[in-house]
């Protein structure tokens, strides 16, 4: 099954993604989203090295044997919990950029814009 569901992370996390197109989970064997907005993740990509918040559109491939779990965290009231215990293929489809404050959001569409980007604003 493959969905389409927004992640916040740095920019150094966010060329891996591309590179390796492949999410790993974390030691609990999570890895979190939100299923339906990229606005409440950003607060997940925050980049010291570039001073931008980050979150992307991606599409997860998940597993069959993956478990889902919703529920709500502190603040992504949308969380979509993937639970796997293997690298989770996705593909990075938009990048989303809030620069320090601005109320207006940056989207660049595609890998070779996404990485474009990150790697100039290093």
């Amino acid at each position: 099954m493959i969905r389409t569901l927004f992640h916040g992370t740095d920019g150094d996390s966010i060329l891996q993604l591309l590179k390796t197109r492949q999410m790993q989970p974390d030691s609990e064997g999570r890895i979190f989203f939100s299923e339906n907005r990229f606005e409440s993740v950003l607060m997940h990509g925050g980049d010291l090295k570039r001073k931008l918040t980050f979150a992307v559109k991606v599409q997860v491939h998940i597993p069959n044997d993956a478990a889902l779990q919703r529920r709500a965290t502190p603040g992504v009231d949308d969380t979509l919990v993937l639970i796997t215990r293997v690298p989770v293929r996705v593909d990075v489809v938009e990048l989303y950029v809030r620069r320090p404050r601005q109320t207006g959001i940056e989207t660049y569409h595609g890998a070779p814009a996404i990485e474009r980007f990150l790697t100039h604003a290093a």
